[in-house]
């Protein structure tokens, strides 16, 4: 399971609310000059060419430097602490394939019942997966 940390609804408004303030005040000072319109531009690539599909080549051995090696390359993660056992391996070779570098981190993890939660400021976490109990 892959984790997202997110900014609660305090922490945006503050952000938000800090971007007004300086455009007002940075137009009050200066009347003559008002805050820059951003201009979106569409991309020059076409829409309907697809996305190279994501591959994770794993070999025989511990799973810990394979993921981590693989969170490094596919999610920019500087630092992984890693709160889980060190000892669990990967059986034999095998490549997984998926459309996406999220898609291949699920089917890893899914066997271990881990999770991986990535912060801003790029770390991430492994863990193992919590279990949510639905009540009927």
């Amino acid at each position: 399971m892959v984790y997202k940390s997110t900014w609660n609804g305090f922490q945006q408004c503050v952000v938000t609310s800090s971007l007004a303030l300086s455009c007002l005040c940075a137009a009050s000072a200066q009347a003559s000059s008002a805050c820059p319109v951003y201009q979106f531009t569409t991309p020059n690539h076409s829409s309907n060419i697809r996305a190279a599909a994501v591959t994770l080549e794993l070999q025989e051995a511990l799973l810990q430097p394979q993921l981590e090696q693989f969170l490094k390359e596919h999610f920019a993660v500087a630092h992984i602490d890693w709160r889980v056992s060190a000892h669990f391996q990967w059986p034999t070779s095998y490549t997984l394939t998926a459309p996406t570098a999220t898609a291949v981190l699920e089917q890893l993890l899914a066997p271990y019942a881990l999770a991986v939660t990535f912060f801003p400021n790029h770390v991430a976490v492994v863990s193992y997966r919590q279990h949510q109990q639905v009540q009927s």
